[in-house]
């Protein structure tokens, strides 16, 4: 028998990394409006995984094995709901003749169109956003709760609502044209930019990137600038966005594996060649009239990318972005990120009644990187006892074990610091 635990943690991460891949396949054969039952098909794929794998061994190529179980696990299901025995035998002739089946069309790509359909006009769009992390990037309704700063029951619910239109609704696996395409690429640019920040900084978990979500992102969104009808300026500040922050993955992770924030780390190491894409996107983005949220957030990671450290970086532009940013669409995210470039500009103690400020309105309450920013304000500002309350709060708050240890680090040195 195989090492169980060993087992279960490749499947699990089989399941995080391949289930939203696998829902797009199997959609593509079922019809999206089964997707209930493909979610639960796959869920089955990995049961049985679990109990197979310890005795059987891992198979040569495990995702197309789970693949093929929740296909059948798919098929099983829809027979136990229809009497039509017809049914049943349409889609066993679907499943063999769609084995090698390629889409004709300008974007051949299982998961993109799978974008495309939860992206559909008759989906709310903060519904449309998390049926899409849902389904195509594998999130947990609690990863999705983060994401939106929104409580998992109200996910549960937007998740809810937007599988009945796909059930009641005539959704297709295919890429709109025309205006429709234009009124559905910006729910799908806000999915991948999702997709990426989860990536870039993952709310659960012990890995302090995950890579494999953030170069999916960049894939998609390269296929979108692939191709004529996609291609708009907006994509390629998107796709810069992209490019600059994963440039700093080398960086990222320190030799023992902690994190490192920015300003830690060994920019000699950051990737040029990733850079050197970066400004070909934004250089391509400035093609048209328009200047999108991604354009701003795109230069604003530019001006980090070409700075030698923290002290050279043109904070002024950069919070001249910021108030772009704030007066088109206030967040209370980039609001917090405006205070810290205030902070590095004007200094901590005339950055910090913003962030009181901040903390009144009560927006970020469930958010550990705003408690995580206070404890360094206070530290600063030399009021220590204050910022191990903030510091605890933040730990209270984070899920992701990399930036628990380095809270638990920074906490650790404000002791030693206060002693």
């Amino acid at each position: 028998m195989n090492d169980v635990p060993e087992l279960n943690s490749l499947i699990g991460h089989l399941f995080r990394h391949h289930s939203g891949k696998m829902a797009a396949v199997l959609s593509r054969t079922f019809g999206v409006r089964h997707i209930d039952l493909i979610e639960d098909g796959i869920q089955d794929a990995m049961i049985a995984a679990m109990k197979r794998w310890p005795f059987t061994g891992v198979p040569e190529n495990p995702s197309a094995w789970l693949t093929q179980v929740a296909k059948n696990r798919t098929i099983d299901r829809l027979r136990r709901e229809t009497t039509s025995q017809e049914l049943g035998d349409t889609f066993d002739v679907a499943i063999d003749a769609s084995q090698d089946a390629q889409f004709e069309g300008e974007v051949v790509d299982d998961q993109l169109r799978m974008i495309f359909a939860c992206c559909h006009p008759s989906i709310p769009p903060d519904s449309q956003v998390a049926l899409t992390l849902k389904i195509v990037g594998g999130f947990s309704v609690p990863e999705i709760s983060r994401s939106f700063l929104a409580s998992q029951e109200s996910v549960a619910k937007l998740l809810t609502r937007a599988k009945s239109k796909l059930r009641d609704g005539d959704v297709s696996l295919e890429i709109p044209v025309g205006d429709e395409l234009t009124t559905r690429l910006s729910p799908v640019l806000k999915v991948l930019y999702l997709m990426f920040n989860e990536g870039y900084a993952p709310t659960a978990g012990d890995e302090v990137v995950r890579r494999d979500l953030c170069f999916e992102a960049i894939r998609l969104v390269g296929l979108l600038t692939s191709q004529k009808s996609a291609h708009v300026p907006k994509v390629d500040a998107l796709a810069a966005l992209f490019y600059f922050h994963a440039a700093r993955f080398p960086a990222r992770v320190g030799g023992d594996g902690e994190m490192l924030v920015l300003g830690d780390q060994d920019r000699s190491s950051w990737d040029r060649e990733m850079i050197g894409r970066g400004f070909q996107h934004l250089l391509a983005s400035a093609s048209g009239d328009e200047v999108t949220d991604y354009h701003l957030e795109a230069e604003i990671a530019s001006l980090h990318a070409t700075s030698q450290d923290l002290a050279s970086t043109d904070w002024r532009r950069i919070i001249e972005c910021y108030d772009i940013l704030q007066s088109r669409n206030y967040s209370p995210v980039v609001e917090l990120n405006r205070i810290v470039a205030i902070s590095r500009m004007s200094g901590t103690s005339q950055a910090f009644p913003a962030l009181e400020k901040l903390e009144e309105s009560g927006l970020l309450r469930g958010y550990f990187l705003f408690y995580a920013t206070k404890a360094r304000f206070l530290t600063d500002l030399a009021r220590p006892r204050e910022a191990a309350i903030s510091f605890e709060k933040a730990l209270s708050l984070a899920h992701n074990e990399s930036a628990r240890n380095l809270l638990t680090k920074n906490m650790a040195e404000l002791t030693e610091r206060k002693i």
